[in-house]
């Protein structure tokens, strides 16, 4: 009976230890999901004097996602994503589509000048 008691406590703390490994391991990736487009990513420090990218560059591959998606079949929920993900700052530099709500076709046409990603170099 007692062995058991040892064996048991020393099952549930190698079983805590393996549980909280996993969820350290993973806790600097992330993951942006709109829709049926998903893109995962990693936080990274930074080096001084640049700035942390990888969350935008994720939303830039979402982005053309949601147009590839849209430009397939013209849905205006991947419309309304779409829209949204424009009007958020990117930083860089970007082809600026007027009136995006009503010429949605031109900015998916040409989804990867106007949602670019950004390089530390």
């Amino acid at each position: 009976m007692k062995t058991l008691k040892i064996i048991l406590i020393i099952s549930l703390i190698v079983g805590l230890g393996i549980l909280i490994v996993f969820l350290l391991k993973d806790a600097s990736k992330k993951k942006i999901k709109i829709l049926d487009c998903e893109q995962l990513y990693k936080l990274n420090e930074p080096k001084p004097g640049f700035l942390e990218v990888s969350e935008s560059n994720a939303k830039v591959d979402v982005a053309t996602c949601l147009c590839e998606k849209y430009l397939q079949n013209k849905d205006e929920k991947y419309k309304k994503e779409i829209i949204k993900l424009y009007y958020e700052p990117f930083g860089g530099m970007r082809l600026v589509i007027e009136n995006p709500e009503e010429n949605i076709d031109s900015l998916c046409k040409h989804r990867n000048a106007v949602f670019t990603k950004m390089f530390n170099l």
